[in-house]
C-alpha cells in the first residue's frame, strides 16, 4: 500500500524541477501566428497609391493591410458584430479610417510592423447615418456625408467634429428653381484635382453641386432625372462622369455659366432595354494614351440580373469581366515602379499632386474585390489576362473537404511539381508585374519546403506552398477526368459562343458548384520523398497517382475491391459508384493516374495509408479495410468490419431516422434509469449481502485505502458503447510500421488498423526483397486483435522505437532523412477518443495510459507526434518528440511519450466545429485549421518554430515627421520575441492548475475589464503579445449644432495569449505546463 501510495504521489503530485520549467518555457508556447487564404465575408476595399499597400475590410469586423509578397498586418474591429463598411487611406501618411456599419469610425495606424487603432469616433443622432466619406488631399480632414443631407467635417489629429457643416438647407438655396425636392442623401463627395476647396456633391436624387468652400457656396449645379449612384472626375478637372441607377452614365463639363447640362447625352451601354444600376464608375487613361472606362453593373434587368460584372472599355475593345460572386469595390493602379515603392520627398498638396507623383489616372492594372476573391486584371496586356495571385487565393473556389501538411518535401518533388503547375497555367495568366508592391518583407530563406494539400468537393487536390507567409498556389490535379459523365468544360465552351453581347468573359476561381457530390476527396496522402499521390474518394474509389514530367497516353489500370463479399445478406443502399473512362486517356505533365481502385460496397473512403518503400496501400471505409499492391495492381487483403448480424451497415447516405430516433429514445431511457439506481445506491445503507449494495471493484482497479482514493483526481464515469453500435464497424485510423509484433528478436512489416467501436487490428505482412518484388506475391495475414474497453473509437496508432521517438516515415532512412530507430523495445501509443494508451510489443501488456474524457471531460479529435527544439546553455540543440492532441473543445495538448502533459492550449474555438474537423498538424508543432470556409489559421505550438510575418511598411520623411509620440503598439503581427508581460492580477492558474474557492473568489472580486476590450480580445483573430493601450474617443453631438462633449477612455489590459495559451474570452486558463503530470 505504501509502494502505491509512494508512486501516486510520485506520478502526479511531484513538481517539475526549475530546469525542467525553463527547458519547457524554451520549448514548448501557444501563439495564433497568420491567417492563409481569402478573407471571410469580405465587405470593403482601400488602396493608397503612395504607400501602394491595399486594406480589406470584413462583415465579421476584421482589417487587413496587403503589399508585396509577406507583408500583412491584422487588426480587428472592437465590435465583431459590425461590418466594416468603408476603408480611406490618408494618402502616404501610413493611417486609415474605416467606416463600420453601426456609424462608428476608427482612425488606424500601420506602425512599421503593425496595424493599431488609434482612435474610435460614433457618429450618433438623427439623420447622422454616414453615407459618403471623402479624405482631404491635406489628409488633415474627413469629409462626412450623411443621409439627412448635411455634410461634416472630421479632424483627423484630434478625431472631433469641427463646426464647418455643409447644410443641405444652404445647398438648396441656390438650386435651380426647378428643383425644389429634397435632394435626399449624400451618395459621393469628390475633391477637385486641381482646387481642393471645391467639393463635387452628388446627391441621391440627381443633384450634382460643386461647392466653393471658401465662398460657402455653390459655383455651379448639374441636375440629372435619374438616381444618383458614384462620382468620378475626368482628367484635371474640367470633365466629371456620374453614374446612376438605371445603367447609365453621363459625363458633365465643368466650364462656363451654362454647364448644368451634360456635354454628351446619357450613355446606356447594355441598353435600351432596363438595366441595373452601374454602381461605380472610374475613367482612366491607358499605358498607351487612349481613355478607358471601367463600371460595375449596368447588366439588362430581364436577362443578366443575376450577373455580377465589371465592364472595361477601351475604344473598340470591350469587355464584361463575369463574376461568381458579387462585385464589392475595386480600383485601378499605375505601372509598378522599379523599385516597388517611391519614397516621396515632400508631402502632396492636391489630388492632382498625388496623380502626377504615383501617375494615378494611368491605368495600368485593374483590382476587382468580390464577395469570394480578389481579381487582377493587367490592363497592359494585349488580352486584358489576370495576373496570377502570389496570395488572397480563394481556397474555397471548390468547398474544402480534407487536408494534408506535408513537411520535407523532396527538392526535386518540390520542383516537379512547381514546373506543372506553370504549364498548367501556360497562357492563362498574364506575366504583368503584381502591383500591390508596397512595404519590405525579407526574402524567404531556403529551408525545409513545406506543402498544404486540399481535397475539395468538385474532385480537385490543390498544392499551396506554406513555408513562408503567403501561402503560394502551386499546382491543381483533378480526378474528375478520369470518370465519365462530365462534361463541364464542353458546355461553358458553347456557351460563350453563343453569348455574343454581352462581350461576359469570365474571370476567377471560385466555383462552388459541384456536379456530383460523388467526386469529393475525403482523404489524400503526398509521400514527400516519391512523390506518390494516393487520393481517396466520395464513392469508394482510390486514385493512385505518380509525378511525371512529360505528357503522356496510357490506359488507367482498374481494381475493384469487394469488401462485404462474405458476407451474403449484404444489402448496400447508398450512391452508386463512378464509372472509370474506358480506353487510353491523355494526361498533361504533372500528376498522371496509374491506377483506380473501386472498393465495394462504394462507401466513403474513411481511412488511408501508403507505404512506398513498400508499395502497399490501404483504404479503410465504413465496412472494412483493403490493402492493395499497388505496383502491379493488385488486393492482397480484406477485411470486412461489420458486425455479423448487420446487413445494411453503416455508410448508407439515406439513414433510417425512425431507427435512430428509436435507438437513441432506448439508450436515453436505459442511461435514466442507470443514473436512478445508482443514486439509490449511494443514499442507501444496507447490509453488505443486500442486492442494492455496489458490486465491490476487482483488486487490480480497487483503491489501495480510502486516502489512495482521496488522493486520486476526480474522474468522470465513461459508459461503454454498445457492441452493436451501427457506425462501429468505420475504419479511423490505418499505420504502417516495421516493429516487433511476433517476437523480440524479428522486426517484420505491419498494418494496424483501428475501428470506431474500439478494436484494433494488427497485421504482419511478408514483402519480398527488392529484387524479387515484383516476380513475387505480397502475403498478408491477421496476427493481433485489441479491444479496448470502452470501445471508443480509435483515432490514431503510433509505434515508437526505443528512444521514444516515432518510427520514420516510409523512404526517409533509405534517403537519408532520418535516422534508423533506436535499438531497445519497441511501444506502441494507441489513442482512442477518450485516452491514449501505451502497449509493450511485442506482448500488447498495457504500460501507461492518459485518461483524458474521465479527467477533463474532453474527446480526442486529431493527433499527430512533432518535435520540438532549442538551444540549450552548452551551446548545443536539445530535441523531444512529443504527442499532439486536439481536443472536441477546440483544446491543443503537447503530451511527452511518458504522457505526461507539457502545454495545453486553447486553440480553436469549441463552437467552431468545421475548425477543429479540419486541423491538421506537422511535425515541426504548427498547425493549420479552416478558420472560416475560406481562410485558414495558423498556430504554433512550438516556441522556435514561428511562421510569422517579419515586414515593414516604410514612410517617407514628410509622413514619418507626422507621427507623435505613441505607446508601445501591441504586436499583431513582427518579430517574435519573448516579452516581459506583467502578471494579471486575476491570472490564478499561473501557478498551479488546482482551483480552490478562493481563487475563484479572488477571480471574481478582480477588477471588471470594460467590456469593449473584452470583446476585442474574445473576438480578435491576430495575437497581441504586449500590452495593449487603447484610447476610445467618443463625441456626442447634439441635433441644434455642431457643438458636443468629448469624453476620451484609456483602458488597459494585458494579453498573455503568445506564452501560456489561454482563451480569449473571461474564465478560462490554461497553465503553460501542469506541474501535476510533468
Amino acid at each position: 500500500m505504501a509502494g502505491r501510495m509512494l508512486k501516486f504521489i510520485r506520478g502526479k503530485g511531484q513538481q517539475p524541477s526549475a530546469e525542467r520549467q525553463k527547458l519547457q518555457n524554451e520549448l514548448f508556447a501557444f501563439r495564433k501566428t497568420v491567417q492563409h487564404g481569402f478573407p471571410h465575408r469580405a465587405s470593403a476595399l482601400a488602396w493608397d497609391p503612395l504607400l501602394r499597400v491595399v486594406a480589406l475590410g470584413t462583415a465579421t469586423g476584421a482589417l487587413k493591410v496587403y503589399g508585396r509578397p509577406g507583408v500583412e498586418l491584422y487588426g480587428q474591429h472592437t465590435n465583431s458584430d459590425s461590418s466594416v463598411t468603408q476603408i480611406l487611406f490618408i494618402p502616404g501618411t501610413g493611417r486609415l479610417v474605416s467606416l463600420s456599419d453601426d456609424n462608428s469610425l476608427h482612425l488606424w495606424e500601420i506602425n512599421e510592423k503593425s496595424l493599431v487603432e488609434l482612435k474610435t469616433y460614433i457618429f450618433e443622432g438623427k439623420n447622422k447615418k454616414i453615407s459618403a466619406l471623402c479624405v482631404e488631399s491635406t489628409g488633415k480632414h474627413l469629409v462626412i456625408g450623411t443621409e439627412g443631407g448635411n455634410i461634416y467635417n472630421l479632424d483627423l489629429n484630434t478625431f472631433a467634429v469641427t463646426e464647418d457643416v455643409i447644410y443641405q438647407d444652404v445647398v438648396m438655396q441656390n438650386c435651380p428653381e426647378d428643383f425644389k425636392v429634397n435632394p435626399g442623401a449624400v451618395e459621393a463627395i469628390c475633391e477637385h484635382p486641381k482646387v481642393p476647396s471645391r467639393l463635387l456633391v452628388g446627391y441621391n436624387r440627381g443633384l450634382v453641386v460643386l461647392w466653393d468652400r471658401v465662398a460657402a457656396a455653390p459655383t455651379h449645379t448639374f441636375v440629372s432625372n435619374q438616381q444618383l449612384e458614384s462620382l468620378c472626375w475626368n482628367d484635371d478637372g474640367e470633365h466629371f462622369t456620374s453614374s446612376h441607377n438605371d445603367g447609365s452614365y453621363v459625363t458633365w463639363e465643368v466650364a462656363g455659366a451654362a454647364s448644368d447640362r451634360p456635354l454628351k447625352e446619357p450613355v446606356t451601354p447594355y441598353g435600351p432595354y432596363p438595366c441595373k444600376a452601374i454602381s461605380k464608375i472610374l475613367t482612366r487613361t491607358s499605358v498607351d494614351g487612349d481613355e478607358i472606362t471601367i463600371y460595375a453593373g449596368g447588366m439588362p434587368r430581364a436577362s443578366y440580373s443575376d450577373k455580377y460584372t465589371v465592364t472595361v472599355q477601351q475604344g473598340e475593345k470591350h469587355v464584361a469581366f463575369d463574376f461568381t460572386s458579387r462585385v464589392i469595390d475595386f480600383f485601378t493602379t499605375t505601372p509598378v515602379p522599379p523599385d516597388g515603392v517611391p519614397l516621396q520627398e515632400e508631402r502632396p498638396e492636391t489630388p492632382a499632386q498625388i496623380q502626377v507623383q504615383t501617375v494615378n489616372q494611368v491605368a495600368a492594372a485593374l483590382v476587382v474585390l468580390a464577395e469570394e476573391e480578389l481579381v487582377v486584371i493587367d490592363l497592359c496586356d494585349s488580352r486584358w489576362r489576370p495576373i496570377r495571385l502570389p496570395y488572397l487565393v480563394s481556397i474555397h473556389a471548390s468547398a474544402v473537404t480534407t487536408a494534408q501538411l506535408v513537411d520535407n518535401v523532396a527538392s526535386n518533388v518540390y520542383e516537379n511539381i512547381v514546373a506543372a503547375g506553370q504549364q498548367q497555367c501556360d497562357n492563362m495568366y498574364s506575366e504583368g508585374a503584381w502591383p500591390i508592391s508596397g512595404g519590405s518583407a525579407p526574402l524567404p530563406e531556403a529551408g525545409e519546403r513545406q506543402l498544404l494539400l486540399t481535397g475539395h468537393e468538385d474532385g480537385s487536390v490543390r498544392f499551396w506552398d506554406v513555408a513562408a507567409v503567403p501561402m503560394t498556389p502551386l499546382y491543381k490535379y483533378t480526378t474528375a477526368h478520369l470518370f465519365s459523365g462530365e462534361e463541364i468544360g464542353e458546355n461553358n465552351d458553347s456557351q460563350a459562343d453563343e453569348e455574343e453581347w454581352p462581350p461576359f468573359r469570365r474571370v476567377g476561381t471560385f466555383d462552388p458548384y459541384s456536379d456530383d457530390p460523388r467526386l469529393a476527396v475525403k482523404r489524400v496522402i503526398l509521400c514527400p520523398l516519391s512523390g506518390m499521390l494516393t487520393i481517396g474518394g466520395a464513392a469508394g474509389h482510390i486514385v493512385i497517382a505518380s509525378l511525371k514530367t512529360s505528357s503522356n497516353t496510357a490506359e488507367v489500370k482498374s481494381v475493384t475491391v469487394n469488401i462485404v463479399s462474405d458476407r451474403d445478406g449484404f444489402v448496400w443502399k447508398g450512391h452508386d459508384q463512378l464509372t472509370l473512362r474506358s480506353g487510353s486517356l491523355t494526361f498533361p505533365q504533372g500528376y498522371q493516374a496509374s491506377s483506380v481502385v473501386q472498393l465495394v460496397p462504394p462507401a466513403a473512403v474513411s481511412a488511408l495509408g501508403a507505404q512506398w518503400e513498400w508499395g502497399l496501400v490501404v483504404a479503410g471505409t465504413a465496412h472494412g479495410l483493403a490493402l492493395l499492391d499497388a505496383l502491379r495492381p493488385a488486393p492482397l487483403l480484406h477485411k470486412c468490419t461489420l458486425n455479423p448480424h448487420d446487413h445494411s451497415g453503416a455508410g448508407d447516405t439515406p439513414i433510417s431516422r425512425r431507427k435512430s430516433f428509436k435507438k437513441s429514445l432506448r439508450e436515453s431511457f436505459r442511461r435514466l434509469r442507470k443514473g436512478r439506481s445508482q443514486r439509490r445506491q449511494t443514499t442507501t445503507t444496507s447490509s453488505p449481502t443486500s442486492p442494492t449494495q455496489p458490486i465491490p471493484k476487482k483488486p487490480a482497479d480497487k483503491a489501495a485505502s480510502d486516502t489512495d482514493a482521496e488522493l486520486k483526481p476526480v474522474e468522470r464515469a465513461v459508459e461503454a458503447r454498445p457492441a452493436d453500435d451501427g457506425f462501429g464497424s468505420m475504419v479511423r485510423c490505418l499505420y504502417f510500421a516495421r516493429t516487433f509484433l511476433i517476437n523480440t528478436q524479428n522486426s517484420t512489416p505491419t498494418l494496424w488498423a483501428g475501428t470506431n467501436n474500439g478494436t484494433v487490428y494488427a497485421f504482419t505482412i511478408n514483402v519480398p526483397n527488392t529484387n524479387k518484388r515484383k516476380d513475387e506475391p505480397v502475403t498478408c495475414q491477421l496476427a493481433k486483435e485489441i479491444q479496448l474497453k470502452h470501445r471508443a473509437p480509435v483515432i490514431g496508432i503510433t509505434v515508437l522505437d526505443g528512444a521514444a521517438v516515432p518510427l520514420p516515415d516510409p523512404l526517409e532512412v533509405e534517403r537519408g532523412v532520418a535516422a534508423l530507430p533506436e535499438g531497445g523495445a519497441h511501444r506502441v501509443v494507441i489513442t482512442s477518443e477518450e485516452q491514449f494508451k501505451v502497449f509493450a510489443l511485442p506482448s500488447l501488456k498495457p504500460s501507461n495510459k492518459y485518461k483524458l474524457t474521465a479527467h477533463e471531460g474532453a474527446r480526442v479529435r486529431r493527433t499527430a507526434f512533432a518535435w520540438f527544439e532549442c538551444n540549450t546553455s552548452e551551446g548545443s540543440r536539445h530535441r523531444e518528440w512529443c504527442l499532439l492532441c486536439l481536443t472536441n473543445l477546440g483544446d491543443c495538448l503537447v503530451l511527452s511519450p511518458e504522457l505526461r502533459r507539457q502545454l495545453n492550449a486553447a486553440a480553436v474555438r469549441k463552437e467552431d466545429i468545421n475548425g477543429i474537423s479540419s486541423l491538421c498538424f506537422s511535425k515541426r508543432g504548427e498547425a493549420l485549421y479552416l478558420h472560416s470556409s475560406s481562410e485558414l489559421q495558423r498556430i504554433s505550438l512550438s516556441a522556435t518554430k514561428v511562421t510569422i510575418a517579419q515586414c515593414h511598411i516604410i514612410l517617407s520623411p514628410w509622413a514619418a515627421s507626422l507621427r507623435g509620440a505613441f505607446e508601445e503598439p501591441p504586436l499583431t503581427n513582427g518579430d517574435h520575441k519573448q516579452e516581459e508581460v506583467p502578471e494579471a492580477a486575476h491570472d490564478v492558474t499561473a501557478a498551479s492548475a488546482d482551483i480552490t474557492v478562493d481563487s475563484v473568489r479572488d477571480h471574481t472580486s478582480a477588477p471588471e475589464q470594460p467590456p469593449e476590450l473584452n470583446i476585442n480580445l474574445q473576438n480578435s483573430q491576430v495575437n497581441t503579445s504586449s500590452m495593449v493601450v487603447k484610447t476610445t474617443t467618443r463625441t456626442m453631438i447634439s441635433d441644434s449644432n455642431g457643438d458636443g462633449t468629448t469624453t476620451t477612455t484609456t483602458t488597459t489590459s494585458n494579453s498573455t495569449t503568445e506564452n501560456n495559451g489561454h482563451r480569449d474570452g473571461p474564465g478560462r486558463h490554461r497553465p503553460e505546463a501542469d506541474p501535476r503530470d510533468v
